[in-house]
């Protein structure tokens, strides 16, 4: 992930955000649906952790991490569904 695209989104950018979500949904989905095995458990999961990543954005130390810190998010989100 561009780190510089995470740092603006960290900053509140809610473009750079969407950015980000554009170009991790799909490997997200994937993810999700192979832990879950249901679609739509698959897509709530999703949607929970990229709402936790919004809201705890601000929190990442290293912007480089993004990439392993919102996969943790969406594990932890699948194991709660």
């Amino acid at each position: 992930m561009d780190s510089d695209l995470v740092r603006r989104a960290m900053r509140g950018d809610e473009r750079a955000f969407t950015e980000i979500v554009n170009s991790i949904t799909d490997r997200f989905l994937g993810v999700a649906h192979r832990i879950l095995r249901d679609t739509a458990l698959a897509e709530d999961a999703v949607q929970q952790a990229l709402l936790s990543a919004w809201r705890d954005l601000p929190s990442l130390r290293d912007p480089d991490k993004f990439d392993a810190w919102s996969h943790r998010l969406l594990i932890r989100a699948c194991y709660m569904e």
